[in-house]
């Protein structure tokens, strides 16, 4: 178990006074109508032919979105003059370095060329050295000066020129600028020398030497940078120069920031301007803002003069107001954006003249309401659907690709979702450009993850305020939040002597929000990212939500499936920042870029082999660094036996994840208002496998249900049993689920259920109302399941939706497993359990003293037992001892241990080796009415056979290779001539609905 596993593992620490739970949402039920009509459905479409489709759709979305890329701003005739500075060289600090600091300045040392941007390992405290002569003359006239801007150093950069310390910054994606004019040396060469250095992350990391957390705002994620052990993986607190850095002549007095504040509700906006000066006096300017249209042509442009009184040395700020008459609104499919020019006059001359783009539009958040936290764009309400990210779109800026930046941003946009989620960081500004003028929102984060120092309390509050000046042109940045995760004190962690307590945190929350809101009023905060520790006091509450991978995180799928929600802020909607599941990169990355060590088959070197491996040789992910897959997999599937094996079976349990995941999240639309999948591309090879397409872009099955599952309008079909017996009734629920605003149309929805030979037995139509931003439940069909030729079959429901004139909007077709109503037991197996117990003929801790003992006198002699351990302390059968341990975890409530929703079939045993390999997976809990556990524990002890098992997954930090013990849940012992069977399977719950249980335990019980 990782870090990372560790903390979805440890739960929330609810407040439950200030907390409310959500139960499903009650409905009075109703059936839906047979019809007489059977309608031809389209097939669904094989893994090859949706990539075809994907790279079709990718292409039409940049033809579709070309004419937003225009530029028709009127040339500049005042650009101020800038050179980029690219080439540098660089060297760690040595010892020598430390005693004597001139050796740094002068250039002594083992220096290497580097390009800036440049981005590099190791994590943990560090210094480096860039350093640069500027051979460039520059003739500076006695009204200019030459700038030096840093776009972004992570983390602190001191920056000397010609060996003076002209000043330091610190955090690493805000921009900074120096005057240099003082020091520049006309007849050169001048130079440039740049310290970085890097700490340890607030967030603590092990370094070798145990986990120390530093000062360094950073949370986890970042560029990463190419190196397999450690810098693929897009969390480790590296340094750099990580953005571009130039040098510029400016006026004396210049433009130094420029932001407009749309107000669509009254065809206006306020032009913030702030005016920076280098002479000491009180300086007569003048400002002009001429108003036209960015990426389309305005037919009227306007021009207003703002006020503007003399600028005094430093920092000035002013502002105006423009008024439209007709204004054009940036919208997702139409992000049309304007375009500001302020020219700067000083002595009736223009000295300085800069662009800014914007676009009309307002998003808010609704804080007066009953319920608060309904989230609307343009004044419509808007559901987020969204994803996060982990520096893919970082590494397009850093290499100048920014074709696959916006290829990247249309991903995001063909599988129907409109927003990122910039995970844990702001990005740099060209992210925020191509976002602004492709129509796609963004979430920013200041980058804490867990804790904030104490100490850095003012320093965290000052770049929140950076993070918002950053991003507030941009009106694809709708949101920001201030930390991912914090962690309870409860936890264990003993932090408060470094770190704030959460109700001091609560007080940093506030302080950030009035420092972004001196930025920008308009801002939607939201104050957390997943909270561990619940309710914050102000805003939106959110949560993570991991439950098909970290086993029941949050809450179990069984309960989310049947739309219960974690207990949240009374009174607020919710949101989702994070939910993913880990599947393998393609084979042809692992064969092509993974270290040959991450990727040789079991044995291959003792072999002798020495070519490249065979992906149809034994293999464990087990090798590939920083992967859960090893770890977590077996508590969804079972171990697979080549590298082929492996890709397949993740990749379909991630698919099938992110469909009972998202249309579970749909059918709660209206309290869940947001949901941002974790991830959608990766940076690098095997940088963060929850990812849905890999770091080549080509999508995994994942991306493909993600994409079905957020159809705007679409049809959903919802059932807590998945597997019947055929020739039996049968009943499911219909929803109709729509994120937009098309509302007050009559729809048709049509129901019909489908034979294993593709024959339409019953039909079911009724015509419904569409409704905005809902999950909203129709009708519930009610029908009698197919008969199968075999002893396991299927059946289908497609379910879809029209349009009033006969068009199809939407179709589903959910597989429904069968098994033959001929095998079904004469007596109810669950009778026949509960007969069994009344007569001791099933030993459980109850009556384990009085029958235990005559009863392995008759399995002694060639009969079977069958014993339930699940509530024994302890079992000795002869010289053995049995045990029912709790399966290790953290479950929904915090408490220990976990319950499975998945147990493996032994399928080389008689009992079970026809049946599905997931037979024993997603079963109905009568108890519950949802889908609940098989085991919540395991059997300890010898055993020579396990019909069902699970695997025993490694503990926090310990490190296993190969193949993994197997933990029985229904195992067999050898007692003299006799057979006992053990088990910790929850019969009393689960046997009378699942058919292929009920015929393992007819088969067991029947001995």
């Amino acid at each position: 178990m990782d870090r990372f596993a560790e903390i979805a593992h440890r739960g929330a620490d609810n407040l439950k006074e200030m907390l409310e739970e959500h139960s499903p949402i009650s409905f009075e039920k109703k059936y839906m109508p047979l019809a007489e009509t059977k309608v031809t459905w389209e097939e669904e479409l094989s893994y090859e032919q949706r990539i075809n489709l994907f790279n079709k759709g990718i292409k039409k979305l940049r033809e579709q979105f070309q004419p937003f890329l225009e530029n028709y701003i009127p040339e500049n005739n005042k650009k101020r003059q800038r050179v980029e500075l690219t080439e540098f060289v660089f060297r760690y600090e040595e010892d020598e370095d430390v005693k004597d600091f001139r050796r740094v300045l002068e250039g002594k040392g083992n220096y290497e060329p580097v390009t800036v941007p440049d981005y590099r390992g190791p994590v943990g405290r560090w210094t480096g050295y860039y350093q640069k002569s500027i051979e460039r003359e520059y003739a500076l006239n006695q009204d200019e000066r030459l700038f030096i801007t840093f776009k972004g150093v992570d983390y602190i950069g001191k920056v000397y020129w010609n060996h003076r310390c002209i000043g330091e910054h610190e955090g690493f994606f805000a921009s900074f600028e120096f005057d240099v004019t003082p020091y520049y040396e006309p007849n050169g060469p001048n130079i440039l020398t740049v310290v970085v250095e890097n700490d340890y992350p607030i967030l603590a990391k092990d370094y070798g030497n145990g986990r120390l957390d530093g000062d360094k705002i950073y949370a986890a994620s970042g560029y990463g940078y190419d190196d397999p052990q450690e810098g693929w993986h897009h969390c480790p607190p590296g340094a750099g120069i990580c953005d571009r850095v130039y040098l510029e002549v400016r006026h004396n007095v210049y433009v130094q920031d420029i932001f407009v504040r749309p107000n669509i509700d009254e065809k206006k906006a306020e032009i913030w301007v702030e005016v920076g000066s280098q002479i000491v006096d009180n300086t007569p300017i003048e400002l002009q803002c001429v108003i036209s249209g960015k990426n389309f042509v305005l037919d009227e442009v306007e021009t207003i003069q703002l006020e503007a009184e003399p600028a005094g040395p430093g920092t000035n700020y002013y502002k105006g107001e423009v008024a439209f008459e007709a204004i054009t609104l940036w919208t997702l499919d139409a992000p049309y954006l304007y375009n500001v020019r302020v020219s700067l006059y000083h002595q009736g001359e223009v000295v300085d003249c800069v662009d800014q783009h914007f676009g009309m539009r307002k998003f808010h958040m609704d804080e007066t309401s009953a319920v608060k936290g309904s989230l609307f764009l343009n004044n419509q309400q808007i559901i987020l659907r969204g994803a996060n990210t982990m520096g893919h779109m970082q590494q397009c800026v850093m290499k100048g690709d920014y074709n696959q930046l916006i290829d990247d941003i249309l991903i995001a946009k063909y599988a129907n979702l409109n927003f990122y989620r910039l995970t844990q960081r702001p990005v740099q500004q060209e992210i925020y450009d191509y976002c602004d003028a492709l129509g796609l929102m963004l979430q920013t984060d200041l980058p804490l993850f867990g804790w904030l120092r104490r100490n850095k309390v003012i320093e965290a509050v000052k770049q929140a305020g950076d993070m918002e000046k950053h991003i507030r042109c941009h009106p694809s940045s709708v949101m920001v939040t201030y930390i991912n995760e914090p962690f309870p004190e409860s936890w264990g962690y003993r932090r408060g002597h470094r770190s704030l307590y959460r109700y001091e945190m609560e007080e940093f929350f506030e302080m950030a929000t009035k420092n972004v809101r001196l930025h920008n009023p308009d801002r939607v905060v939201k104050n957390v990212d997943g909270d561990y520790d619940p309710p914050t006091r102000t805003g939106l509450s959110d949560f993570h939500c991991y439950n098909l991978w970290y086993t029941n995180h949050a809450l179990s799928i069984g309960k989310l499936h049947k739309g219960y929600l974690p207990a949240t802020k009374k009174g607020w909607k919710i949101g989702c920042g994070e939910y993913g599941i880990e599947a393998l990169d393609p084979v042809e990355i692992m064969m092509e870029d993974y270290p040959k060590a991450w990727i040789e088959p079991s044995g291959w070197i003792e072999d002798g082999i020495t070519e490249r491996p065979s992906t149809a040789r034994p293999w464990y992910p087990d090798k590939i660094v920083n992967s859960q897959m090893y770890t977590m997999h077996g508590d969804w599937f079972e171990e697979q036996k080549t590298m082929e094996d492996w890709i397949e079976a993740s990749q379909c349990h991630q698919a099938r994840g992110m469909t009972l995941m998202n249309d579970a999240f749909r059918r709660n639309t209206s309290r869940l208002i947001s949901t941002a999948v974790h991830l959608l591309i990766d940076a690098w090879p095997s940088g963060w496998m929850k990812t849905l397409v890999d770091y080549r872009r080509k999508p995994k099955r994942g991306y493909f249900a993600l994409k079905d599952s957020f159809e705007p309008v679409r049809i959903n079909i919802r059932t807590d049993i998945l597997t019947r017996y055929s020739d039996e009734d049968a009943e499911v629920e219909c929803y109709i689920l729509n994120d937009t605003h098309r509302c007050h149309e009559s729809v048709d929805v049509v129901v019909q259920i489908v034979d294993e030979e593709g024959c339409v037995k019953e039909s079911y139509k009724s015509r419904e109302e569409l409704k905005p931003c809902t999950g909203e439940y129709v009708k519930s069909i009610r029908f009698r399941t197919p008969k199968i030729k075999g002893d396991y079959g299927q059946c289908q429901i497609v379910a879809m939706l029209f349009d009033i004139q006969g068009q199809r909007i939407n179709q589903e077709i959910v597989t429904m497993n069968l098994v033959a109503s001929i095998n079904k037991p004469k007596v109810p197996v669950v009778d026949r359990y509960k007969s069994m117990k009344e007569q001791g003929k099933i030993i459980d801790g109850q009556n384990m003293e009085s029958n235990l003992k005559s009863e392995l006198e008759r399995v002694q002699l060639g009969g079977t037992l069958f014993i339930e351990l699940e509530n024994m302390e302890k079992l000795y059968i002869g010289t053995k001892i049995y045990q029912a341990k709790t399966i290790g975890g953290v479950g929904a409530d915090g408490v220990e241990g976990k319950g499975l929703t998945y147990v493996v079939p032994n399928r080389n045993h008689k009992y079970v080796q026809k049946m599905n390999k997931n037979a024993f997976s997603f079963m109905y809990d009568e108890e519950t009415d949802y889908i609940g556990y098989v085991a919540e524990k395991y059997i300890e002890g010898s055993c020579d056979t396990h019909i069902l098992y699970t695997y025993k997954t490694p503990s926090f930090l310990e490190t296993t290779k190969g193949r993994k013990e197997k933990l029985g849940i229904l195992s067999e012992v050898a007692y003299g001539k006799g057979i006992i069977y053990l088990s910790t399977v929850r019969l009393a719950p689960l046997l009378d609905k699942n058919p292929q249980l009920q015929q393992l335990m007819e088969r067991v019980f029947g001995e």
